[in-house]
C-alpha cells in the first residue's frame, strides 16, 4: 500500500513538473507566441506598424531626426538595446475609414508586435462622433484579426479639440485592453504655447514629437517590466463589422468625362460620373494634385457634400464620402462644379476619379 501512495506521489510530481517545462520552455511556446512586451523585456527586438494620418508620418517635424518614431526608436535603443522596425500605413488628411481600406488592401506587411493607430484628427471634419466610433473600432478589431499577437496603442492626437471624438477613442481602447495615450494631456501639462510645441498649431514641431516619443516610451517600458496584457478582441461595441469594402470601376452614366487609363476625367463644370453600390456606406478613390477640382456628390439624388481634389503633389486617396444608408441598391453622382480650392493657383480644375468602394458582408 504504501509503495502505492509513493508511485501516485511520484507520478503527480513529474506531472507538475512536465506541464511547468511544456508551458514556459517548450518549443511551442516559442517567441512567436511571446508579446511585445516579453519581448522588450528580453531585450529582443521588435516590429511595429503605424496606421494614421499625418501626424503618424510625422509632419510638421523640422527634420526626419525630429520625427516621433524616429525619437522613439532613439530611445529604444539607447535606454534598452532594442531596434524597433517600423512599417507605416500613412496619409496626411487620412481618416480611420481611409486606414481601413489601406490596411485590408496593403500587400506587403510582414509581422506586427505592436500597431499603433492615429486618427481623429480629420475625422471630426467629415463625419459625427458616433460614424468615427464605428470605422475607428473597425479599425482596430481589423488590425487585431490581422495581427492577432499585436498590442495596439491608441493616440488621441494633441490639437483634438472635440471632447467627443476623445472619448470614442478612450472608450473603444478601454473596451479592447488597447493602451490609450492622450497626448492633448501631455501638451498641457508642459504649461507652454501651442505655437511652441507645433508648426502650425496642429502638427508637432521636434519638441512637440519628443513629447510622443517619451509618452510612448514611458509606457512600453512600464508595461515591460510589469509584462501586462496585451489587447483582445471581443464583442463589438458599434454594430456590425464582419464586412470588407469593395471597388466598383465601372460607372452606371458618364457625362464629358474620358477614361485614361482607367482613369476619369474631367475639368468642365456639369459633367457627372454615376456609380451603382449597395449597403450603407460609400467612398471613392480619386486622384489629388495641384491642378485639383471641387465636385459635388449626390446619393439617390440628394446632395451628401462639395469635395475638393486639390493637394500639393500627386497622390491617389481613398476618401470617405458618407455613411449611415439603408441596406440596398443605391445611385452616387459625382458632378464637376466650377469652384476651386484658394489653393489652385490655375484656376481650372480637373476631377480624376477610378472608382468607388463600398461595404460587402463577409460570408460565412
Amino acid at each position: 500500500m504504501q509503495r502505492k501512495v509513493t508511485i501516485l506521489i511520484t507520478g503527480a510530481v513529474a506531472l507538475f513538473f512536465i506541464i511547468y517545462w511544456l508551458a514556459n520552455f517548450s518549443p511551442a511556446r516559442g517567441k512567436g507566441e511571446a508579446n511585445v512586451y516579453d519581448k522588450i523585456s528580453e531585450g529582443s527586438n521588435i516590429r511595429y506598424l503605424v496606421i494614421g494620418d499625418s501626424i503618424a508620418r510625422g509632419s510638421g517635424a523640422e527634420t526626419m531626426d525630429q520625427r516621433w518614431y524616429t525619437k522613439l526608436e532613439v530611445l529604444l535603443k539607447g535606454d534598452m538595446g532594442i531596434v524597433a522596425k517600423r512599417q507605416s500605413l500613412v496619409q496626411s488628411g487620412a481618416t480611420a475609414f481611409e486606414g481601413i481600406y489601406r490596411l485590408q488592401n496593403a500587400a506587403r506587411l510582414t509581422n506586427a508586435d505592436l500597431i499603433f493607430i492615429f486618427f481623429g484628427e480629420n475625422d471630426r471634419k467629415y463625419m459625427g462622433p458616433e460614424e468615427f466610433s464605428f470605422f475607428y473600432e473597425k479599425l482596430l478589431r481589423d488590425a487585431k484579426m490581422k495581427f492577432p499577437n499585436a498590442e495596439i496603442i491608441t493616440i488621441t492626437e494633441s490639437p483634438l479639440k472635440q471632447p467627443p471624438f476623445a472619448k470614442q477613442i478612450e472608450r473603444i481602447s478601454y473596451h479592447y485592453g488597447a493602451k490609450n495615450i492622450d497626448m492633448r494631456k501631455h501638451f498641457k501639462d508642459t504649461g507652454m504655447l501651442t505655437e511652441k510645441l507645433t508648426s502650425d498649431t496642429v502638427h508637432p514641431n521636434g519638441k512637440g514629437y519628443q513629447l510622443y516619443a517619451n509618452a510612448i516610451f514611458n509606457l512600453l517600458k512600464k508595461n515591460s517590466r510589469e509584462r501586462n496584457d496585451i489587447a483582445l478582441l471581443k464583442k463589438p461595441l458599434t454594430g456590425e463589422h464582419d464586412f470588407v469594402l469593395t471597388a466598383n470601376s465601372m460607372p452606371e452614366k458618364t457625362r464629358g468625362f474620358k477614361n485614361k487609363n482607367g482613369m476619369y476625367i474631367s475639368n468642365v463644370p456639369g459633367n457627372f460620373l454615376e456609380f451603382q453600390f449597395e449597403g450603407p456606406m460609400l467612398g471613392v478613390t480619386l486622384s489629388r494634385r495641384e491642378n485639383g477640382g471641387m465636385m459635388n456628390v449626390y446619393v439617390d439624388g440628394e446632395y451628401v457634400r462639395t469635395m475638393s481634389t486639390w493637394w500639393p503633389f500627386p497622390r491617389e486617396r481613398n476618401l470617405y464620402v458618407t455613411s449611415g444608408l439603408e441596406q440596398g441598391k443605391h445611385t452616387a453622382r459625382f458632378e464637376v462644379i466650377n469652384d476651386v480650392s484658394p489653393h489652385n493657383s490655375q484656376g481650372i480644375g480637373t476631377i480624376q476619379i477610378s472608382s468607388v468602394f463600398m461595404s460587402e458582408r463577409i460570408k460565412d
